[in-house]
């Protein structure tokens, strides 16, 4: 038996419920969002074809570069220790190196660009922000983000949003 979530065919969570319009998967609904309420406060997507193909880039580059290391990082130091389970510290270990690799290009594009799709806030940056705030979370790793000058610059000015601030008051931080 398949229990669904607001339409979500997973059972998983996030998903929404806008009027009759249901929609799962966060970066599917950040979007919707984002080009919903793109005449009111920050243009998250892109004010250009270009632009906005930066945004795409820099946002696949988390799902594909970034994301896929640092999600079995946390797995491993933060939530099976949570669960009593394991840590697999050589997958670890070798993640960490891997990630070094990933940081550089970040800390590279970063010395040129205030944020990662250009002068301004985007969606690029939002979706970086939940798997870095958990990195951020682990003292060995935050010194990782710390030691590159404009990747540390770039997290600083990001947390420092007050949309972010809010989240994090709302989320007990």
């Amino acid at each position: 038996m398949v229990v669904q979530l607001y339409g979500q065919p997973f059972g998983q969570v996030p998903a929404i419920e806008d009027g009759d319009f249901k929609l799962f998967e966060s970066r599917a609904i950040a979007r919707y969002y984002a080009t919903k309420y793109s005449d009111q406060g920050t243009d998250l997507l892109g004010k250009s074809l270009e632009h906005r193909a930066i945004v795409d880039q820099w946002s696949d580059v988390e799902t594909h570069y970034f994301n896929v290391l640092v999600h079995p990082i946390v797995i491993n130091l933060v939530i099976k220790p949570r669960l009593g389970e394991e840590c697999d510290i050589g997958l670890v270990e070798e993640l960490k190196v891997k990630l070094e690799v990933v940081l550089d290009v970040y800390d590279n594009r970063l010395a040129s660009n205030r944020f990662l799709a250009g002068d301004e806030f985007t969606m690029a940056d939002l979706t970086h922000m939940p798997a870095m705030g958990y990195l951020m979370g682990i003292t060995d790793l935050n010194r990782m983000i710390k030691a590159r000058e404009n990747m540390n610059r770039w997290w600083e000015e990001i947390t420092a949003r007050p949309a972010w601030k809010k989240l994090m008051e709302m989320a007990g931080h």
